[in-house]
């Protein structure tokens, strides 16, 4: 159950539905950070940090999580109250005639888990999917832009922790090599200039305000009725 939760909120709860993606091509870039540069046709993008700044991955994020909130809450219950019997279980004073008693209580909070598990499936998975298809669409857009406007013919994607102090922990250098090992190319080192993420995660941003900005009342002139 612990499992489905972390799948739940992590990269893949970051997802949106859209619409009108194709005007964001008639958009240009943002202003960012990135210039264009002489001679350079390949540049890189972070996708872990352009899904985790899109306004609109972090608005479905945060709409996802108090979907399973309720279900959050009573799972830890459930754990709990398995952890706590089966504590009891293993003191002395812990009376044998219970043991039968105790031990179906845990099957019950087990398969009760379990059930939880297939009705967050049941209830999320099909939207995960679908929404990721058209984060996925929105990024890819965002990405065409922001190349074309500044001359790069080749975006390569990768993906790296947000926390920097997880960048040279071990998960994160084993997750690399294995990539390596299976024949992928893994950006070892990236010069900031060539860094598209920043660019293109503010381009969809702003893309992202304008179709969502609220029209401001119309206040009333002096001499309406």
């Amino acid at each position: 159950m612990k499992k489905m939760f972390v799948l739940t909120t992590g990269f893949a709860v970051l997802l949106a539905s859209a619409y009108g993606v194709s005007q964001l091509v008639a958009q240009p870039p943002a202003a960012g950070a990135v210039p264009q540069v002489q001679g350079t046709k390949v540049a890189v993008v972070n996708i872990g940090l352009v899904f985790n700044k899109y306004k609109r991955a972090v608005v479905f994020k945060a709409d996802l999580e108090e979907t399973l909130k309720p279900f959050k809450t009573k799972a830890l219950k459930l754990q709990e109250e398995m952890k706590s019997w089966a504590e009891a279980m293993q003191k002395p004073s812990f009376e044998p005639s219970k043991k039968e008693q105790y031990q179906k209580a845990l099957r019950n909070n087990q398969r009760e888990l379990e059930d939880m598990e297939l009705q967050i499936k049941n209830l999320l998975g099909k939207k995960q999917e679908d929404n990721l298809i058209t984060l996925w669409r929105e990024v890819n857009m965002g990405i065409d832009a922001v190349a074309k406007a500044y001359g790069f013919q080749i975006v390569l994607g990768y993906g790296d922790p947000m926390e920097k102090d997880m960048l040279n922990q071990f998960s994160n250098i084993n997750r690399k090599m294995q990539a390596m090992d299976l024949g992928s190319t893994v950006p070892l080192y990236v010069h900031g200039s060539v860094d598209l993420s920043a660019a293109i995660a503010d381009t969809l941003n702003d893309w992202f305000d304008r179709q969502n900005k609220t029209p401001a009342p119309v206040t009333p002139t002096s001499g309406t009725k």
